[in-house]
């Protein structure tokens, strides 16, 4: 295996961290196919509602996100550690909290629905050509409010 100095795995550490970050934003501008670009053709998604039941493969990953009704969202990423593994295999975890309303046509701020949910993702990076991809992507749910 090749050794990577610290700045190569520090940039390594950004990238996958710049994931989490961007999958929370696209996630929450409802951009299908920004979400599953994150991921490699193979990836793995599953939500932190339905830990059991993960889509395998970009295509679904996509479609999956396509086909839920829409709602006015919010993920809040924090506590991401990113702990590179080799020059092309990462991991990490991130605390998420995420509230939402179905209601997406009044003007904002809205309401948002009762209840706050807090849990975590799991993440498996892999170096690809296109750059750092999520490989999978696990969430659970420890709380809710």
């Amino acid at each position: 295996m090749t050794e990577m100095n610290s700045n190569e795995r520090m940039a390594a550490e950004w990238a996958c961290e710049r994931l989490v970050r961007q999958f929370a934003m696209l996630n929450d501008e409802r951009d299908h196919e920004g979400v599953a670009a994150l991921f490699t053709q193979d990836g793995a998604f599953a939500r932190p509602f339905d830990p059991d039941n993960p889509i395998v493969g970009r295509e679904n990953i996509m479609v999956m996100f396509r086909d839920r009704p829409p709602r006015l969202s919010r993920h809040i990423m924090t506590n991401t550690v990113v702990e590179v593994v080799s020059p092309t295999e990462a991991r990490g975890r991130s605390y998420l909290m995420f509230v939402s309303s179905t209601d997406v046509e009044s003007p904002r701020p809205v309401k948002a629905e009762p209840g706050v949910h807090v849990g975590q993702y799991d993440d498996t990076f892999v170096l690809t050509e296109s750059g750092w991809r999520f490989q999978k992507r696990l969430g659970s749910l420890s709380l809710t409010v």
